[in-house]
């Protein structure tokens, strides 16, 4: 076969090279890491930072305490001790003198108990919804760190075939100046043509290199692990069921929810605070031999003579923090909505570029590399026209894999508007005791 004919072979594998590129087959003693099992391994791999129980169990363990009457005061005491006259300082001859013993109960009201109870219970429900969203950013993070390097690697994949063309066109362009047929300015394009792909591919080893340690970060050292097809890019069904539910399945927006829960549950117990509790005491007091004994029960109970400066104020407190988390959830969820709606617009958009990328895009690219080439071949184009037609099939080709990229990130935040089910994003507060 002659050279031109290698060449022309070559080039127009390399121009009509598209984006069907795979890396090889991993070998079987290696499974391919999937994105749906890197989430699963970036949950099982968060640390204590970001899956902490500490504030759970501590909340559950308080809403049972709260919930619980105040421990019985013990009193011991003497009364009446004369300190002067005959009877100086004895415990038995004056019929005042009483050695006493007590114990004072106070009964707080069985609301404000529940009302306690509730407000701690709440506070482990916040605490789970908190450690709920830093699963589901472990996720995310994992996920978008497998898909920063799958498109490396394509992308590595997609230079690599285009590095022999490049370096025939090279050899093609310095036989035709040394044999009188073409020109200096086409070695000297042909040789920087290869130049400027071997930058681009020392770019693209330091993205992937980047990604790989991003991917270590969150699931250890499965990140070495060869990549798994992947996933097939659609609008997520789960995301118009999330829509019908106004996103009570997002962290962010559950979180914000259990916020507004706790806040008015601090109200209920300021509001169960204005009503005093009445505390008991029992009393017996042991006189001299030749006096009785005696008995004594006294109630007391606080007299809220400043409400409207000391309970009312706690009140409205509560109320101000109430209406502030509201307002925060709600914030939330119009930025969820205004997100959510947004990415969903964008990514039917690029769906659609994709789709015309692969309909006419780089089929005209291709086509005007491959005519490049025939021009070339019947003497009627230069090879700088060749090279530069093939380098303008490399960067459609590298514009529709970026592309692909942003789709891909797109749905992966659709996705995983809601964390992967696995054992760690079970509900925390039902385990606690």
């Amino acid at each position: 076969m002659s050279f031109p004919r290698c060449l022309r072979l070559a080039l127009l594998c390399a121009s009509t090279f598209g984006m069907s590129v795979s890396l090889a087959a991993p070998p079987h003693a290696i499974p391919a890491l999937s994105i749906e099992e890197a989430a699963a391994l970036a949950t099982a791999h968060a640390r204590d930072a970001e899956n902490s129980y500490g504030a759970i169990e501590s909340a559950v363990q308080q809403a049972v305490a709260a919930g619980q009457l105040p421990d019985p005061v013990l009193k011991v005491g003497l009364n009446d001790v004369p300190i002067n006259g005959t009877d100086k300082f004895s415990l038995s001859r004056d019929s005042m003198t009483t050695r006493s013993v007590s114990v004072l109960q106070e009964f707080t009201r069985a609301d404000k108990r529940r009302a306690r109870t509730a407000r701690f219970e709440a506070e482990a429900a916040s605490a789970d919804a908190r450690r709920m969203l830093g699963m589901t950013n472990v996720q995310r993070n994992a996920v978008a760190a497998w898909i920063d390097r799958w498109y490396a690697e394509q992308a590595a994949v997609l230079l690599g075939h285009h590095s022999h063309p490049l370096n025939l066109a090279q050899e093609a362009a310095n036989a035709a100046y040394r044999g009188g047929r073409g020109t200096r300015a086409d070695v000297l394009s042909a040789q920087l043509e290869v130049q400027k792909l071997r930058d681009r591919e020392s770019e693209n080893q330091a993205v992937l290199d980047t990604a790989t340690v991003n991917l270590s970060r969150w699931i250890g050292a499965d990140a070495t692990r060869p990549l798994g097809e992947r996933p097939v890019l659609a609008i997520p069904d789960r995301v118009e069921q999330l829509i019908r539910t106004r996103y009570d399945g997002v962290p962010e927006v559950a979180a914000a929810q259990r916020e507004v829960t706790l806040a008015e549950s601090e109200v209920r117990v300021a509001d169960e605070a204005r009503k005093p509790d009445i505390a008991v005491e029992l009393m017996y007091s042991q006189r001299g031999a030749a006096y009785s004994n005696l008995t004594s029960i006294n109630v007391s109970f606080p007299l809220p003579w400043d409400r409207a400066n000391r309970q009312d104020r706690e009140v409205s407190a509560r109320l101000a923090q109430a209406t502030e988390a509201r307002a925060k959830a709600e914030i939330i969820q119009r930025n969820t909505d205004a997100i959510v709606g947004a990415r969903l617009a964008e990514l039917r958009r690029n769906l659609e570029r994709l789709r015309r990328y692969d309909d006419a895009t780089l089929p005209l690219a291709n086509a005007q590399a491959e005519a490049a080439l025939t021009a070339y071949r019947a003497n009627t184009g230069s090879l700088l026209a060749v090279a530069e037609a093939n380098h303008r099939a490399i960067d459609t080709a590298l514009e529709r894999l970026a592309l692909e990229q942003r789709t891909t990130r797109l749905w992966a935040e659709l996705t995983f508007l809601t964390p992967l089910a696995t054992a760690q994003t079970e509900p925390a507060t039902k385990d606690v005791k």
